[in-house]
């Protein structure tokens, strides 16, 4: 079931955030706030979450596979402050993630498959 894009741990949050596309950018300087989730066995559909030293939340789908076109998106509507911390040695917790960024990622993987 882990590799069906549509699949999440948790029900996303009852306030949802949008998603505006962006240039590519770049997260030197960034934190990371969701590690890279990925799907697939061989091409790997790739997600990264950011935070900016201002607050921004941005995110990118990506792939080292040339055939696929990456996209950059800023979440717009969340508050960064509110995403648990976490601890060391722990899984990120997935609850925080919107449904507009589980939609746009799962619209992306059926795009680009």
């Amino acid at each position: 079931m882990k590799d069906d894009p549509t699949y999440w741990d948790s029900r996303p949050p009852a306030k949802d955030a949008e998603v505006e596309e962006i240039e590519y950018f770049d997260a030197r300087g960034c934190t990371s706030m969701w590690p890279g989730d990925h799907f697939g066995r061989h091409r790997y559909f790739h997600m990264d979450i950011w935070k900016t030293s201002d607050g921004r939340l941005l995110m990118r789908f990506w792939s080292r596979c040339q055939d696929i076109d990456g996209r950059s998106f800023e979440i717009l509507g969340l508050d960064s402050r509110k995403i648990p911390e976490r601890e060391k040695d722990s899984d990120f917790q997935e609850s925080w993630v919107p449904r507009a960024v589980r939609r746009a990622y799962n619209l992306w993987i059926g795009q680009e498959f």
